[in-house]
């Protein structure tokens, strides 16, 4: 008699290998145009090529609305800068009685620097000139960067209240507001896509500005009453920077790639080693990873780092995180 339990197991192994093959690994990210969008689509990319990982990613209006699904398991990796990480795990500020517990991180990828946009024939020259001036405000999918605004304005004694309000939704629509000139500044974000389109559009006022926040020990101090975690640096002008015409010192943050921790340790792994190993190519195809550095993609947090990404970093070297 023969037996077909064999061909059987057989069959039940190969459909089980074409399942782990088929596997698609979501990476969610702001809207298109967004920084965080651009970013998204490199990670993809060097994930897929270098780390045999089928990865798509999931643009959405932001944070606010991918967070609970990575926490669920239900998205794989998502993007967010320092403070709305700790802010979204400990359910504090526009997270305050959710907390996202399951939520681990990967990775910095680079460092998000932040100024006020205005046209460029703008009498502002710092951020203490923008007072009562029209301003992109309220970020409804996107409540973070009110925050993020706040603190860039405080290095010039400013907050949203000191200005008129113009609600939008989240940052490329502050950003498109300002190129169609119905708001006269707005927080924007060095590399951020869609700079691009409003440094045409305000072609006919000399183009887009980035103001320099006030660098000084009482403007940073002030900056870090807001966000504890910023920090300053300066930028240069160069290729896919519109609006800096000068050396211009802008709020920074770590960004992170974050994940839920019911993503496998081998996937975090491959990803964490592929992204590692990449970095040509993450310059090459978005912007703001020219700031991405190998060497420092671990940093201390509260928040918990994966395990898959930690076995990486032992492996390297750089484990534990260490101060920046």
């Amino acid at each position: 008699m023969i037996s077909f339990r064999p061909l059987i197991g057989a069959m039940i192994f190969l459909f089980t290998a074409s399942l782990a093959q088929a596997q698609i690994i979501t990476i969610a990210t702001n809207t298109q145009g967004s920084a965080f969008y651009s970013v998204g689509a490199a990670l993809a990319g060097v994930m897929q090529k270098t780390a045999n990982l089928t990865t798509r990613i999931q643009p959405m209006s932001g944070p606010g609305v991918y967070v609970p699904l990575i926490n669920r398991g239900e998205i794989d990796f998502g993007l967010m800068n320092a403070l709305d990480v700790n802010n979204a795990v400990k359910g504090l500020e526009n997270y305050k009685g959710r907390t996202n517990s399951d939520l681990r991180l990967v990775a910095v990828l680079y460092w998000s620097a932040n100024g006020m946009g205005i046209a460029n024939d703008s009498p502002a020259k710092s951020t203490k000139d923008l007072k009562g001036l029209r301003m992109a405000t309220q970020f409804a999918a996107q409540a973070t960067y009110l925050i993020l605004q706040d603190a860039v304005l405080a290095t010039g004694g400013l907050s949203h209240n000191d200005m008129k309000s113009f609600p939008v939704s989240d940052s490329t629509q502050g950003a498109e507001a300002l190129g169609s000139e119905k708001v006269d500044t707005v927080m924007v974000g060095l590399g951020q896509v869609a700079l691009r389109e409003v440094n045409v559009s305000l072609a006919a006022r000399g183009g887009l500005r980035i103001l320099p926040i006030d660098d000084s020990p009482e403007g940073l101090a002030a900056m870090r009453k807001v966000i504890p975690a910023a920090m300053s640096r300066v930028f240069q002008p160069g290729p896919g920077y519109p609006g800096l015409v000068g050396p211009t010192a802008l709020m920074v943050l770590p960004t992170f790639l974050f994940a839920s921790k019911h993503v496998s340790d081998d996937v975090v792994y491959k990803t964490t080693k592929a992204l590692n190993q990449n970095k040509p190519a993450l310059e090459a195809a978005s912007v703001a990873l020219k700031g991405f550095e190998p060497k420092k993609m671990v940093e201390p947090s509260d928040v918990t780092y994966h395990p898959g990404a930690e076995k990486f970093y032992r492996e390297v070297g750089q484990w534990p995180p260490q101060k920046p």
